[in-house]
């Protein structure tokens, strides 16, 4: 009863929580017109400006006229992308830095925006990759020492709605930038920039050629925003230096910023409400699966060796993940997903834990054992069809393929391995439920959230920035869930009764009672 609750309780928050995160946007993109002379603050310039952009890239002690740089006149609404060959201080290649004073006027050479930003900074390079077994040696350690980096690419976002609000009720993300004037009665304000350099993508910032040179490539990019998007970027660009404050990675970041970013209004919403949806049925798989596998004492059926190879393969992904680099929103999942199947061998293997008696090793039941001795058939024989492709591959990515180190190799290896192969060793289960034609062995109803997410899963697959080995696996575990609903269908399990391998309902409240079906079932098998 707790339990359905609890469940109830938290549909009821989630679909809450979308309802508030809907009704949040759509104050954001369509906000309230202030029409009160003197209670509003309206915009200096009704749009459409021509707007003309110069800069100067210096040191520290001045510009050089060699230095500066102007991007023709462009219109406010229509946006620009200038790029350009522009010449930079000698001194950023001994390690050292530069700014660029940079100034957006009108045409009537009325100054909107002057600030100083800073092009290079300091940060780890990016390690190259190279065929193993060339003889070039890598120049590659264990650690980067920061090297300068230069901002080829900078986004400048420009409000481009003219939207009055109320003084006392002006959006707080949009305080910052905001530059007020008082005009006869009324108070005003200038257009709004969002020019932040620690926030543009960090493939933006490449690392400086080792051999100075006079020149560099420059790109500027001016792109108009409605007010809700504006408002997001200012949004998003908080929050950034919040994660950066926690130590959280400039390329997670990134990834954050591209789920809001890089997609359209309705993707968007999608996204949210989509996400949402994803950590609910991630908390009921969890806890419907930890309370099956709780309370199993009996685990006839369920391959064990599959269990196994969930062990091994997402230790490997896991592993593989942090390699690349890739984003804490697939790394950690990932590295709760490894947790719950070591757990659920140790309750397969009757392996227990405790600070006063060590480690017990128990003993599984002889219609275990018989389980075990099905499932050791069918995969022996799926080994003699998987290793020889893993050895290939390997080979292959040996010979042909580059790679950072030895270890990357390996890594690489063995993921492309679990990617490609996993599916194979994801039937065993199978098996055993077509040879003994039945599936009341299985945690259906984790199994059914579970899917929920896979399908979910394949969603996310073209959003978050993921190796493509990765995103080509979600698309693999549906045919899995696939034909585990055909088994379902095809094997109707009565609830009425007792299962007979013994294991609960927990909806009915069946009482544990291992029966001799499944062992004659077994036998013949």
């Amino acid at each position: 009863m707790v339990g359905k609750f609890l469940d109830k309780t938290l549909l009821v928050a989630v679909i809450g929580y979308i309802v508030y995160n809907v009704y949040t946007f759509y104050e954001m993109f369509s906000p309230s017109t202030c029409i009160d002379t003197k209670a509003c603050v309206f915009p200096a310039y009704p749009g459409n400006e021509i707007l003309i952009i110069e800069g100067c890239f210096s040191k520290g002690n001045g510009c050089i006229s060699s230095h500066k740089f102007a991007i023709p006149p462009f219109n406010s609404h229509q946006g620009v992308k200038w790029t350009g060959e522009v010449e930079v201080p000698t001194t950023i290649f001994e390690n050292g830095t530069a700014t660029c004073n940079f100034q957006v006027r009108t045409h009537k050479n009325y100054n909107l925006f002057t600030g100083d930003i800073m092009i290079t900074t300091h940060r780890e390079p990016s390690p190259k990759s190279r065929n193993l077994l060339s003889p070039q040696k890598s120049s590659v350690s264990g650690t980067f020492k920061p090297t300068t980096h230069w901002l080829s690419h900078l986004e400048v976002y420009i409000l481009k709605d003219t939207v009055a609000f109320p003084v006392n009720a002006v959006p707080h993300e949009l305080m910052p930038y905001f530059h007020v004037f008082r005009k006869k009665s009324e108070l005003l304000y200038l257009p709004l920039f969002l020019i932040d350099p620690q926030l543009q993508p960090t493939y933006y910032w490449l690392e400086l050629p080792e051999n100075p040179t006079k020149s560099l490539n420059f790109t500027i990019e001016v792109i108009p925003l409605s007010i809700g998007r504006f408002r997001l970027r200012c949004m998003l660009a908080q929050a950034a230096k919040q994660l950066k404050v926690m130590g959280i990675k400039d390329k997670d970041i990134d990834d954050i910023q591209g789920i809001f970013t890089e997609t359209n209004l309705y993707l968007l919403l999608t996204t949210v409400v989509v996400s949402v949806f994803h950590l609910f049925f991630d908390f009921l798989a969890f806890k419907n699966d930890v309370q099956f596998w709780r309370n199993a004492e009996n685990t006839t059926g369920i391959s064990i060796r599959t269990i196994v190879w969930r062990c091994i393969s997402t230790s490997i992904i896991f592993l593989y993940l942090y390699e690349e680099k890739s984003s804490l929103l697939v790394i950690v999942p990932s590295g709760i997903s490894m947790v719950i199947e070591f757990w659920k061998l140790c309750r397969m293997t009757k392996v227990s834990f405790s600070l006063r008696g060590g480690v017990f090793v128990g003993q599984r039941s002889k219609e275990e054992q018989e389980t075990d001795e099905l499932d050791a058939y069918f995969v022996w024989r799926l080994m003699y069809f998987m290793v020889p492709l893993c050895v290939i591959g390997a080979v292959y990515s040996l010979l042909y393929m580059p790679h950072r180190s030895w270890r990357s190799w390996i890594l690489q290896t063995a993921v492309n391995g679990v990617y490609a192969f996993g599916f194979l060793l994801m039937t065993p289960q199978l098996f055993i439920n077509y040879k003994l034609k039945s599936v009341a062995n299985l945690p259906w109803r984790a199994l059914t959230y579970k899917a929920f997410n896979t399908f979910i899963d394949d969603f996310f697959a073209f959003i978050i920035k993921m190796p493509t080995a990765h995103r080509v696996a979600c698309f693999r575990d549906d045919v899995v869930f696939v034909i585990y609903m055909y088994q379902r269908w095809l094997y109707p399990v009565d609830h009425t009764r007792v299962s007979e391998f013994g294991q609960l309902d927990a909806e009915k409240g069946c009482e544990r009672n291992v029966g001799t079906s499944s062992l004659k079932k077994l036998k013949t098998a």
